[in-house]
């Protein structure tokens, strides 16, 4: 049998209808039987209310088991709330954002239901931003039931409604009055467990996604001189897995539970979240987060770099190709034949003509000299540019070596192979894990108890190794 997890539930009221279907004492009624049901089956369970007052402003409860103290909010609030439209998709962004904070902090099961009583209108971007959150939120996992309450038939947000309920493996109901209410309201008492889907558990997470839970995870921090100097998963100070000193002691943030680098990287390539360098701490449940390509090493698999497929390579080639016309364009160019016309203009100038010594013929001397220089140094730079080069275009330029003497023929000198340096401790500790630490120990598939390989059944818990 399955260990009950702890639950949170978040009712969202979405009831925003002038002409309600559903009056408070309806509302009060179901609740209050739908708790006392749940409390029976999930004695874990944690609930709070949200509604939008009629301000627009957002009202989340705190958390609460006290099922009266639920029902006095909505008989003191009820006229409070807001009705006009519905507020479905910032209402419910705000109910998932709140879970997903609670979830960094504690492993557990996540649920909103939301009692609708009119279609949103609001425009595609809100649906957008919302199922972006809905994607990433599910894993955790966090269940999302909608009932609309009305009696129509069909109803133009039925297919957003659909997708939300069923990518969080919750469900969409229709209800037309308080009895279907009640009945429908009771069904959703029961426990909610996500399926397996990996080999190892849990749930698999697309790479797309990668960057939200390591945004969303914690870092281990160093240990303070109160801290004791043990690792909560081998049970001592030096590493029982690579007997390395350097391989030093870090903890949780939140609970100050110590554990090695390679003893957090082998629990996490086992029981992580679904990317395997994000594992949630084995004392308190909080997710962390550990170096994804040090992770990869010490568990033997190196990080694969990522393969592009024949669209991302044609765009790369389109961005990156680059030929010498690009750079001839962007060079001014200053035309021979131009410069000879303006050096014709001054120099047939009849002012000038007679050669008298005057300041306007001694200006004329200085801009012919000018015009002169600037036409040697282009066509110096023609050619320059017309000279072979034997390597092509961009190759070397052949160069006269003067020597009084031939130069001999020396024979080339074999290059030996420089050996890299050791590097760092941490670089040469990697590389000690790599090589000889992978067969040294390993997990109990039970418990995660550290198990050396002559043993046949786990210290811990019992369980064989085989």
């Amino acid at each position: 049998m399955s260990q009950i997890k702890n639950e949170t539930i978040v009712f969202y009221l979405d009831l925003a209808a002038k002409k309600a279907i559903l009056s408070k004492k309806d509302l009060e009624k179901s609740i209050s039987s739908f708790l006392t049901e749940k409390k029976n089956k999930n004695p874990k369970t944690v609930f709070s209310i949200f509604y939008y007052k009629d301000d627009d402003t957002p009202f989340l409860s705190e958390e609460m088991q006290d099922i009266k103290e639920l029902t006095t909010i909505i008989q003191n609030d009820w006229k409070n709330r807001h009705v006009a439209e519905s507020n479905f998709e910032n209402g419910l962004f705000y109910c998932l954002s709140f879970l997903a904070g609670k979830a960094v902090e504690a492993e557990g099961t996540y649920r909103v239901i939301c009692i609708s009583d009119l279609p949103s209108k609001k425009s595609a971007e809100y649906a957008e931003a919302l199922m972006e959150l809905v994607e990433v939120v599910k894993t955790f996992p966090t269940f999302i039931d909608i009932i609309r309450v009305g009696k129509e038939d069909m109803y133009p947000d039925d297919v957003k409604l659909r997708i939300v309920s069923t990518l969080t493996s919750g469900g969409l109901f229709y209800v037309s009055g308080p009895k279907d209410f009640k009945v429908t309201f009771m069904g959703l008492a029961k426990n909610k467990i996500l399926p397996d889907l990996r080999e190892e558990g849990g749930q698999e997470i697309d790479e797309d996604k990668k960057m939200y839970y390591e945004n969303l995870a914690k870092e281990l921090v160093e240990l303070t001189e109160t801290d004791l100097k043990y690792c909560m998963l081998c049970s001592k100070e030096v590493c029982d897995f690579c007997n390395d000193p350097l391989d030093v002691l870090k903890k949780c943030p939140k609970c100050n539970k110590s554990f090695h680098e390679c003893c957090g990287a082998l629990f996490s390539w086992k029981f992580n979240i679904g990317l395997k360098h994000i594992f949630r701490c084995p004392e308190c449940g909080t997710i962390l987060k550990m170096d994804e390509t040090l992770v990869h090493e010490i568990n033997g698999e190196p990080l694969e770099e990522k393969i592009l497929t024949q669209e991302e390579l044609e765009d790369s080639v389109k961005e990156e190709t680059w030929s010498p016309e690009d750079l001839e364009e962007k060079e001014p160019k200053i035309e021979k034949d131009d410069l000879k016309i303006e050096y014709e203009r001054v120099t047939g100038n009849e002012a000038f003509s007679k050669g008298k010594e005057t300041n306007e013929f001694k200006a004329w001397k200085k801009d012919r000299e000018e015009l002169t220089k600037e036409m040697d140094e282009i066509e110096e730079k023609q050619a320059k540019k017309m000279a072979y080069r034997p390597m092509g275009y961009f190759g070397a330029k052949p160069t006269a070596i003067k020597t009084k003497k031939p130069v001999e023929a020396e024979e080339p000198k074999k290059i030996e192979e420089k050996k890299k340096p050791a590097g760092s401790a941490l670089a040469r500790r990697r590389a000690q894990k790599r090589n000889n630490g992978a067969a040294r120990n390993i997990l109990c598939s039970v418990c995660g108890n550290r198990i050396r390989p002559k043993e046949k059944f786990c210290p811990k818990c019992g369980s064989p190794t085989g």
